[in-house]
């Protein structure tokens, strides 16, 4: 499966003038991307001011653009990034407000400490009662031995989840490493399902060593905007059509938003 992340919550039109901001930008995006192959995108959203927004509107009005323009197969994640900006509580209300189809959620924000715990654990079940599709956040092997033992303790109610790994970190000039991703990967359990995302021109480099070990990609211009080669990418498209055509060389097939649904069991689709 490639998920396309085109924007993320800090890059503006200065890091690269075809990142995409407007709801309009979005569906363009949207649909290029998912003629590429992309099954799924990761949705931000920006305030009038282009910064970080978890605004229920903003997003309601980026994903009304973006069905119009591809349907309702391809899968709409939205982020609940805090960015420094929100809390706990906010992420939920807003998720509770929106209720999209799916959403990420970074478990080091969502629940910094043991306190938050049973307010999380409500949380997530109420998800699953509502069919939201979630998919955790993992930053490092701490967050990943954290997250199996709530999974043991029930707080995480799927004992088949979907998690994303994140290889690296946001920082200026920073190349992810194909190599750092088996000690992570190694201690996932082996029912859950997992995606990768990475940072830098390595990032292809990255996602070949995910599918080999049996995982999913995530691209775009949120974490990288450059090609193998160094270059700078023309569109979030020129990094899923190159990721689409490696896991053809690969040997791999590139799930269609449908098969992607199907596998993930994203039943609800917005609006429904």
């Amino acid at each position: 499966m490639i998920a396309v992340a085109p924007n993320g919550a800090r890059k503006t039109k200065q890091d690269h003038p075809a990142i995409p901001l407007s709801a309009r930008e979005l569906a363009m995006t949207a649909a290029e991307c998912q003629e590429a192959g992309a099954c799924m995108i990761h949705l931000h959203v920006r305030d009038q001011h282009g910064r970080h927004s978890l605004d229920a509107d903003r997003y309601r009005e980026a994903i009304s653009e973006i069905r119009k323009q591809v349907g309702n197969q391809l899968i709409i994640q939205v982020t609940t990034e805090a960015v420094g900006i929100y809390n706990p509580e906010q992420q939920i209300a807003m998720v509770k407000e929106l209720r999209p189809e799916a959403i990420s959620v970074a478990i080091r924000e969502i629940c910094p400490g043991s306190q938050d715990e049973k307010k999380v654990a409500d949380f997530f079940h109420w998800m699953q009662l509502e069919r939201i599709s979630p998919q955790y956040i993992l930053y490092d092997t701490g967050d990943i031995k954290r997250f199996r033992q709530m999974q043991q303790s029930g707080i995480v109610p799927q004992q088949s989840a979907n998690i994303l790994l994140v290889l690296g970190r946001y920082t200026d000039g920073q190349q992810s490493r194909p190599e750092q991703l088996k000690p992570m990967q190694s201690l996932l359990d082996q029912c859950n399902l997992w995606w990768l995302c990475a940072f830098g021109s390595t990032e292809l480099q990255c996602m070949e060593e995910a599918m080999m070990l049996g995982g999913h990609c995530r691209v775009g211009f949120e974490n990288n905007l450059s090609m193998p080669d160094g270059s700078q990418a023309d569109s979030n498209r020129d990094l899923v059509s190159e990721l689409a055509r490696q896991a053809n060389r690969c040997g791999k097939e590139v799930y269609s938003p449908t098969q992607a649904r199907e596998l993930m069991e994203i039943w609800q689709e917005y609006g429904s």
